[in-house]
Formats: C-alpha cells, structure tokens, sequence
C-alpha cells in the first residue's frame, strides 16, 4: 500500500488488515511508517520507498512476496 504511513494509504491498510490480509506499507516516512507497522501488528511490514524509483518499488514487491501470495500490486 503506497502512501501507507497517513490519509487514505494507512486507512485503507487499516480496512485490508481488518478483514484478514497481510499488507507491505510503502512510504518515505521512514520513522512513521515503522510506527505505523508497529501498531497495525503482525500482518503489516514496513519498507521504506520511493515509488518513482523501479529499484526501491521492487524491493516492496519483494517484500510483498516474502508474506505471502501477492493478490495486488
């Protein structure tokens, strides 16, 4: 989930989470995001990306991989 540290990214995480998915947190905010990963528990991942960037975007994608079957992209 892009944009997933506030606003609608983070609401939107919170929802997927709620109903039993595994959702990677994609933000710039590094020490907010890790926050929020924090408090949304177990099913949430937290890496730090730029999603301008191919290489920072494919490590979340990686990380997306490693907790699961990717139904989203």
């Amino acid at each position: 989930m892009t944009g997933a540290a506030s606003g609608l990214g983070l609401a939107t995480a919170q929802k997927l989470i709620a109903q039993g998915a595994k959702v990677v947190l994609v933000d710039m905010n590094q020490e907010l995001g890790q926050k929020v990963a924090a408090e949304l528990g177990a099913h949430a991942a937290f890496v730090q990306a730029d999603i301008t960037s191919e290489a920072e975007f494919s490590t979340a994608i990686q990380k997306a991989c490693e907790m699961g079957a990717l139904r989203a992209v």
